[in-house]
């Protein structure tokens, strides 16, 4: 591989595996045909002995990408650059300073990584209960001060997950139709204190029963944990960041480190606790391992999988709570992708494949002008500003890495968002 900082040659593949073909990208110099001195070069191209890497080299620069995939031995016939560079070629995008190419190969049959479908949701949570110990400690994520501190609670954590969004209607739903727990008992009694399922509370479907927050306990989500407000060192209500509340003229506050200020979650009032966002924590789940965490767009891209798998939409509206934001269309939500360029030096990501605009009008889409039809497979997903900057960045960031020719999608940008694989973590 060349050791050329400024590296010349760009590659990119992706998976697709409804079709089982893997589609690579080969960016090259528009000189790769010419030498020094005028003469006539061809790049060459060529498969590894397992069929799991390319290599393309072009005079003395050389680079070899890791492909997503093993592909078929029969590859290699279709891994030809053209004899000489013209801009009529299928495949090469004309460019001033670049040349683009692109190839199809087919996956070997017994090669296809991904996961089945019903175990989609349970694998994209980031720090589950079963990942935690008794003894976690929770840190800030920006100057490591301890949020959560085992070492003051005698008995240590107890981690529990919490049920999927739809919890609540699932359980109004249940309580409604829930068996007749005293058969062949009189309907026409008005006792309700006896007909009453004495589980109700225990099962979770009593009309009274809530999510709260408890001393000891930590509660999970796809994008947060739900903690009591007594369990918590060093954070403070904030004054200067408050969540706006749809159709509520009141707002939620947020919590931040009282140390250097960063927001760290919010007051969830409801469920009388406070909510940490995993993206703005750090966590020590073992006393002896180092404390870790997440990209703040992997944790992002969670809850997006959880809203597609819970409400069926591909499109979200995503905001901070000023003008403008993002509109994002998940294309993909489980894709392989490998990128080599001068940028990025990626092999083998899962990720989501994510199709991107910068809306400066946020309420113009959420609330249409009057006689305008609103989306009905539209969500919105608010976030605070920081890990809205950054979801942002790791957008137009992916989307640099790409080759020309694939940056765009009629009037949306194409990126990635990279997702929780469990088997390389």
């Amino acid at each position: 591989m060349s050791s050329n900082p400024h590296m010349s040659i760009h590659l990119h593949a992706e998976l697709l595996p409804n079709i089982r073909q893997l589609t690579l990208y080969v960016s090259l110099p528009s000189d790769s045909y010419t030498d020094k001195d005028g003469g006539r070069l061809k790049p060459e191209i060529s498969l590894s002995e397992s069929r799991r890497a390319v290599t393309v080299s072009v005079e003395e620069e050389s680079q070899t990408m890791k492909l997503p995939a093993r592909v078929s031995e029969s590859s290699r016939s279709s891994l030809r650059f053209p004899e000489q560079a013209r801009s009529g070629h299928t495949g090469a995008v004309p460019d001033v300073t670049r040349m683009e190419f692109s190839f199809r190969m087919q996956v070997e049959n017994n090669e296809m990584p991904g996961l089945k479908k019903d175990e989609f949701v349970d694998d994209l949570t980031p720090w589950t209960a079963e990942d935690m110990s008794t003894c976690a400690i929770v840190q800030c994520r920006e100057c490591s001060t301890v949020i959560l501190d085992s070492t003051k609670n005698n008995e240590g954590w107890t981690w529990k997950n919490l049920p999927s969004g739809n919890w609540a209607e699932m359980m109004d739903f249940w309580h409604c139709h829930k068996p007749d727990p005293h058969e062949g008992h009189d309907h026409g009694s008005h006792d309700h204190k006896q007909i009453e399922d004495p589980n109700a509370v225990l099962k979770g479907y009593g009309a009274a029963n809530q999510i709260s927050a408890s001393p000891g306990i930590v509660l999970v989500d796809v994008a947060s944990f739900l903690v009591a407000e007594s369990d918590c060192n060093g954070l403070r209500k904030s004054q200067n960041e408050r969540i706006p509340q749809t159709g509520n003229p009141s707002s939620r506050v947020y919590v931040e480190c009282e140390s250097c200020g960063a927001t760290i979650g919010t007051e969830d009032i409801a469920a009388n606790g406070w909510r940490l966002f995993k993206a703005c924590i750090a966590v020590q789940r073992h006393p002896s391992s180092e404390a870790e965490t997440y990209p703040k767009e992997t944790i992002v891209g969670a809850q997006l999988l959880e809203m597609i798998e819970r409400e069926g939409v591909r499109r979200f509206v995503i905001h901070y709570g000023g003008n403008d934001g993002l509109l994002i269309w998940i294309f993909n939500p489980d894709i392989r992708y490998s990128s080599v360029n001068s940028n990025h030096s990626i092999t083998a990501q899962r990720a989501m494949k994510a199709f991107f605009q910068h809306v400066s009008d946020v309420e113009k889409i959420l609330e249409p002008e009057l006689g305008k039809p609103a989306s009905m497979s539209l969500e919105e997903l608010y976030l605070p500003m920081s890990i809205y900057e950054d979801l942002s960045s790791a957008l137009s960031q992916s989307n640099e890495m790409l080759p020309a020719s694939a940056r765009n999608f009629r009037e949306w940008k194409v990126g990635f968002l990279n997702r929780l694989d469990r088997k390389h973590t």
